[in-house]
């Protein structure tokens, strides 16, 4: 066992960097391809490039602009967005995600009879669910942050706000109010999930992927008291502004995302990718050379805004503990997390999965983190094609970055908020039988975890 441990620690962390270097490759050059011919596909774009031809289109793109179908356009886009519309939608993804939930509360109840422990279940019903981050989350939103309590500093401050808003509105009921703005923000992220699928691959994509997202494997903390919830959403409505040339929003929706987790100022990356696109659909680059340059500085400047995020959580470390970074020493001193590298992380968690002697943790923690992350990066590299670049760009720059602390624990989790993964998924399972056996693992995975969490507090 120890040999083969060591073997697969050493081989897959090479099997990974091959993998993510072939899929930045081809994401770099559809990614700076995009701006100037958008939509391009990668093998056009290769051939373009082969024969040394200019990478834009011989003209800018002509689309209808008789009144009639102006006129259909707007009939449409006002029916997509009707209200009646759009409550059907919303009811739709509140079944989905209330019936998901059962499914993690009827697993770990079956789970907790067949081992014997179902008085565990019911004697601390609301603790087995407020574990690891989310008590330190409800701790803050109760407590704040203190110079006492170092530890509070590695959370950034939005959720615990928003959380402490909350249980004002519930009487002062902050774990009740922590499961609420959980959800609500699942909710909402759901809502944007489809709206930005459906807007490129049609009505059936989308309706999959926020299926994907709703059964993904632990989407458990999407619902209990983390910022996941909170994270994903904003993130994907930031997009969804983005795509619908709505720059200021998108960038106030990034801003909010990155005072959720630090890694949310990433979301400049689509938001600067949709700003690029409708630059090039105005043609002002041959048309009005001082117009375009005047227009490209201004929407660098709304980009700017999404840092304000992190600005902010800066400050609460200064005010805190009188210094910007002091985030970093608690990092190192509580959770044993200082810079590393997602092969090492790959590595580690690999050998864990053989050696750790707690077979709970092997199986709620190590084996699906080092699972996680080298199948994560085999969808990123197998759709580097046809993913959006700009979603598939903020994957891999996702992926690495969240990977890269050593002693990481919450992989799994933290991936599981990663947006591009589930476009990326349903576009593999277009085909009815991909579907049906990416979703029984789902289903499958979903209710182990459910478990996992509840019971043996191993699913960080």
């Amino acid at each position: 066992m120890t040999v083969l441990s060591n073997l697969m620690s050493s081989l897959i962390p090479w099997l990974l960097a091959v993998t993510l270097a072939c899929s930045l490759g081809i994401l770099l050059l559809r990614f700076f391809a995009e701006p100037f011919a958008p939509g391009i596909e990668f093998g056009p774009l290769v051939r373009r490039l082969v024969n040394r031809r200019a990478l834009e289109p011989e003209g800018p793109s002509i689309e209808d602009s008789s009144a009639a179908s102006r006129q259909l356009r707007r009939r449409l886009r006002r029916n997509e967005w009707a209200l009646h519309t759009q409550l059907r939608l919303l009811v739709w993804i509140a079944c989905l995600m209330m019936f998901s939930r059962l499914l993690i509360l009827a697993s770990a109840m079956v789970g907790s009879v067949l081992t014997g422990s179902l008085d565990r279940l019911f004697t601390a019903a609301i603790s087995h669910w407020v574990r690891w981050d989310a008590s330190d989350y409800i701790d803050l939103a109760r407590l704040g942050y203190a110079a006492d309590h170092q530890k509070l500093l590695v959370f950034l401050p939005l959720y615990p706000l928003v959380v402490r808003v909350m249980a004002m509105l519930c009487l002062g009921h902050y774990v009740f109010a922590g499961f609420l703005v959980s959800n609500l923000c699942l909710m909402a992220a759901g809502w944007a999930l489809y709206h930005i699928v459906n807007a490129q691959y049609g009505e059936r994509t989308a309706r999959r992927a926020v299926v994907l997202l709703m059964f993904a494997p632990l989407s458990l903390v999407f619902s209990v008291p983390y910022a996941e919830s909170m994270f994903l959403a904003f993130t994907l409505l930031a997009v969804l502004c983005a795509r619908n040339r709505r720059f200021v929003l998108a960038g106030v929706f990034g801003m909010l995302s990155a005072a959720t987790r630090l890694i949310g100022v990433l979301v400049i990356v689509p938001i600067f990718m949709e700003m690029l696109k409708y630059l090039h659909a105005l043609d002002l680059r041959h048309r009005n050379r001082v117009r375009f340059f005047g227009r490209l500085g201004l929407y660098v400047l709304t980009c700017l805004i999404v840092p304000l995020g992190t600005a902010s959580y800066l400050l609460v470390n200064q005010i805190v503990a009188g210094h910007p970074f002091a985030f970093v020493d608690a990092l190192s001193t509580y959770l044993s997390q200082t810079v590393g590298s997602i092969w090492n992380t790959q590595a580690f968690s690999i050998w864990h999965a053989f050696n750790d002697g707690d077979l709970s943790w092997q199986l709620g923690t190590w084996i699906p983190q080092s699972g996680y992350i080298f199948a994560i990066a085999l969808v990123l590299l197998a759709m580097s094609t046809a993913v959006p670049p700009a979603e598939g760009m903020y994957a891999w720059l996702y992926l690495v970055i969240t990977m890269t602390p050593s002693w990481m624990l919450s992989g799994p989790r933290t991936l599981t908020s990663m947006y591009p993964l589930y476009i990326m998924l349903a576009l593999i399972s277009r085909k009815k039988g991909y579907y049906i056996m990416l979703m029984a693992v789902s289903v499958a995975m979903l209710c182990f975890f459910g478990y996992m969490y509840a019971l043996m507090g191993s699913v960080v």
